[in-house]
């Protein structure tokens, strides 16, 4: 059974006075890459799984993850699995060592992932899988899909359950940190957005550098969360701070 590690996001780059993002080693805040150096049994085999687009921010993002992986876990091999090599899916989901599931658009990544049938494919893989903001979220059986764009609370039609990847139960918010002010649609996103949902299902929100590891069926948190839950959030720390 694979080991996964869902995460807010893993500090890949910097970004200069020009906008240009800069790779550079992500660190350790929080154990993380202790963690990852225990949980992987080869560095064979990167594979970036990619967030349902194919345009020119995928293409950096993936640059971007593969070179800080270089400076700070490097691999042999660097592979994406995105629209142009969905045809070989299975492959790259068999040799990987690593699966990145991406960032981004929560709903537009879950869709290419049920497309490409990622949930049946994982069954085969002992890969270790780390999840970033939106593809940690997608790393839930039944995802709970909070509005993140403009409009999105309001429409009507828009899904906040959706089909995951089976790997856990856990519904994570990422990027804690940026919603304590947020207003979308006129909404206060905390108060009016998520805890409502938290009635129905229970959550647990991480600030960037916070992560999850999910082994033997056990979980365990590193750094700083809150449990979200009957319109209640509550504060829990793991005590844990690595950044060497």
């Amino acid at each position: 059974m694979s080991t996964i590690i869902l995460t807010s996001c893993l500090d890949l780059y910097e970004i200069d006075e020009k906008g240009n993002r800069i790779p550079h080693n992500f660190g350790n805040e929080n154990g993380i890459l202790d963690c990852l150096k225990k949980e992987l049994k080869n560095c064979n085999n990167f594979l970036f799984v990619a967030r349902g687009l194919d345009d020119d921010r995928t293409w950096q993002y993936y640059e971007n993850t593969c070179k800080s992986f270089q400076i700070t876990l490097p691999f042999k091999n660097y592979n994406i699995l995105n629209y142009s090599t969905k045809h070989i899916a299975k492959e790259l989901v068999e040799n990987a060592d690593l699966i990145f599931l991406c960032g981004g658009h929560l709903p537009t990544q879950n869709k290419f992932l049920n497309e490409i049938n990622l949930r049946e494919l994982l069954k085969s893989t002992n890969a270790l899988i780390v999840g970033g903001s939106a593809g940690s979220m997608n790393c839930a059986d039944i995802v709970y899909c909070p509005p993140e764009i403009e409009g999105e609370s309001e429409n009507p039609n828009f899904q906040r359950y959706l089909k995951g990847l089976g790997l856990t139960k856990i519904n994570i918010l990422p990027h804690y940190q940026d919603f304590k002010d947020y207003i979308l649609d006129g909404k206060r996103y905390l108060e009016d957005i998520i805890l409502p949902d938290s009635y129905n299902t229970k959550i647990i929100a991480i600030n960037d550098g916070s992560f999850i590891v999910i082994k033997n069926g056990k979980e365990k948190i590193h750094g700083e969360y809150f449990i979200i839950t009957n319109g209640k959030i509550n504060r829990r720390n793991s005590k844990c701070n690595k950044k060497s």
